[in-house]
């Protein structure tokens, strides 16, 4: 009887750390979102040194949160994001509006796809 009250103690902790976790990755993905949204209308404002200014910003963002994401995030979407982060800065600098706006639509689906994977799902579980 013992053990099966520890069983369930450990399976609550696991789905409450779970459900935190995936709720503070949800705020994440939903910061980088916003700050990609005012990098793309600086961009179509062709605000470029805006636009810039907000990549640095997003790029802050995503250090100082590198390590909620690297615990069980996906190591090889991070590096997605690190590359097209810095596609998206070498295009703004050299003044590619279209080649920009590109990159922000991709960093917008990555970012919207970060908590998917790490939703408490029976697919995630299994």
């Amino acid at each position: 009887m013992k053990s099966v009250i520890i069983s369930i103690v450990i399976a609550v902790a696991v789905v409450a750390g779970s459900i935190v976790y995936t709720n503070n990755l949800e705020k994440v993905s939903e910061d980088l979102r916003g700050i990609n949204r005012e990098v793309s209308q600086c961009l179509k404002d062709e605000d470029f040194a805006g636009a810039d200014l907000k990549i640095e910003q997003l790029t802050a963002y995503l250090n100082r949160k590198r390590a909620l994401l690297d615990a069980t995030g996906d190591h090889e979407e991070m590096d997605q994001i690190e590359m097209n982060i810095s596609e998206l800065a070498e295009f703004s600098r050299g003044g590619q509006k279209a080649d920009a706006l590109s990159k922000t639509r991709v960093l917008d689906f990555l970012f919207e796809h970060l908590p998917l994977n790490y939703k408490l799902k029976l697919e995630n579980i299994l």
